[in-house]
């Protein structure tokens, strides 16, 4: 059977129950005129993401510039804006027909100026055995791009721990067990929440602080970031996993 298509909302939701993931979730919640100046306000640079969709579409980005100014980046397209009326005329117009959601922008580590987060593999056989992380890999972002999906970014895919020490975060020592502990609890609570679930493709965001953050679990992730890496024994494991 397969797993069930829900959007980030629902998903976010059921994540958000457990005390330990709520450490790792960007403050979210539904779009709506009146929420948008608020985070505006208390976090300057604004995050709208449909609920429904992947692959980094129809993200945009507000930061407000003060004087009523506000810049709207969608895509690789940059635009300043002012006033609040017209502010939200533009930003709706580039709305697809999904419910919006609202986060504060997290400040990814970079590397040479470029966003780049984690692709955590994790599945299990069926839904009595324990999940298991299969496969990692960090995704950089291409060039004016906020988004890191390669595809839409014409980014590149990196081992993680190279991704790591290329950047400018500032990583602990236990920077790595705190990703897997993230994504084991994540996995659990939406294995919970989705029994017939078997495999989630987790998106984390590391700051500059070297702190994860859930960005998006994906139920049907795609394998090609993983045949883009020199090293093929993670894409042979997932694709074995997937097999039994």
């Amino acid at each position: 059977m397969k797993p069930p298509n829900v959007g980030k909302w629902g998903k976010h939701q059921h994540l958000v129950k457990d005390e330990f993931l709520q450490e790792h979730l960007p403050k979210t919640r539904v779009y709506s005129p009146e929420e948008l100046w608020q985070y505006a306000e208390a976090f300057t640079h604004v995050m709208l993401k449909p609920s429904g969709g992947g692959g980094g579409a129809g993200i945009i980005q507000v930061t407000a510039r003060g004087e009523e100014n506000y810049l709207v980046h969608s895509g690789s397209h940059r635009r300043l804006v002012t006033g609040k009326e017209a502010t939200i005329t533009y930003v709706e117009s580039l709305f697809r027909p999904k419910t919006y959601l609202l986060q504060p922008r997290i400040p990814l580590g970079k590397i040479n100026g470029k966003p780049f987060d984690v692709r955590v593999m994790i599945q299990r056989r069926n839904r009595k055995e324990s999940w298991v992380i299969t496969g990692w890999c960090a995704k950089l972002a291409g060039p004016g791009f906020v988004v890191t999906n390669v595809a839409r970014s014409r980014g590149k895919v990196l081992p993680v721990r190279t991704a790591i020490k290329l950047s400018d975060i500032e990583a602990g020592p236990h920077l790595l067990s705190e990703i897997r502990m993230v994504a084991a609890a994540a996995a659990h609570r939406l294995g919970r929440a989705y029994p017939t679930l078997r495999e989630i493709g987790l998106d984390l965001g590391i700051d500059v602080d070297g702190k994860p953050w859930i960005i998006e679990a994906n139920f049907r992730p795609s394998l090609s970031l993983f045949q883009k890496l020199e090293d093929q024994s993670f894409y042979k494991r997932i694709v074995s996993m997937r097999k039994r």
